[in-house]
């Protein structure tokens, strides 16, 4: 338990601070939870959906992340790489959620300059922070790059999530450097999803063509 008090403290945190900012909200107040390709909202919860919602979310997520020795068949074989790893990663999950949740609240009682812009840099910052971690997490198969040929060797698993942690990285920083530099510009929103899609998707191919190597030797 005490391995996870920071990401009890982060939710903590954000039922505070979203019951705080929510209850000035007035009863037919729409908060901001869906950005279109431009950067624009287009979806939206009721109030209390939007307050409650993302707590909710995090804290199911903590305790399932938390059961993982429980019901992971893989826990046992590396079992101080994950309990080095699962708490680091639980703390970037909820994290983004939360900053998320509060970014979405204070959109909604217009605080915020309503730009998709901010999104992105959150993403982009959790993409950073996976990619670090990414080749610390030992094969399992609820986290990480989880392909048939990665699950099947853990040469294949480690060697994809090294280049996935490179990819990760590559990809955050590219989803905070094209919205700061074209702002909303739609073409360069295009861009950046197709190279972001292409850096995080190639260590599915590459794995695959790491365990075809494999199995020829």
């Amino acid at each position: 338990m005490s391995k996870f008090k920071w990401c009890f403290i982060i939710i903590i945190i954000q039922i505070i601070a979203s019951l705080y900012l929510g209850l000035s909200l007035s009863e037919d107040a729409k908060i901001p939870c869906h950005w279109n390709i431009k950067g624009e909202i287009d979806g939206y919860y009721d109030k209390w959906t939007g307050v409650l919602l993302f707590p909710g979310i995090n804290l199911v997520m903590l305790l399932f992340i938390m059961a993982l020795p429980h019901i992971s068949v893989r826990y046992k074989n590396a079992q101080e790489r994950f309990e080095r790893v699962i708490p680091s990663l639980a703390m970037i999950i909820i994290f983004f959620f939360a900053g998320i949740h509060i970014y979405m609240i204070l959109l909604a009682k217009e605080i915020l300059n309503p730009s998709g812009n901010m999104i992105f840099y959150l993403i982009g910052l959790m993409f950073i922070m996976l990619g670090n971690l990414l080749p610390k997490i030992p094969s399992n198969f609820f986290a990480g790059i989880r392909t048939p040929w990665t699950l099947s060797s853990e040469e294949v698993w480690r060697k994809t999530h090294r280049l996935g942690g490179i990819g990760f990285i590559i990809g955050g920083l590219l989803m905070i450097i094209i919205p700061l530099l074209w702002k909303n510009s739609q073409s360069a929103l295009i861009i950046m999803f197709i190279l972001v899609m292409i850096v995080c998707l190639y260590p599915v191919l590459y794995s695959f063509i790491l365990y075809k190597k494999e199995e020829k030797k």
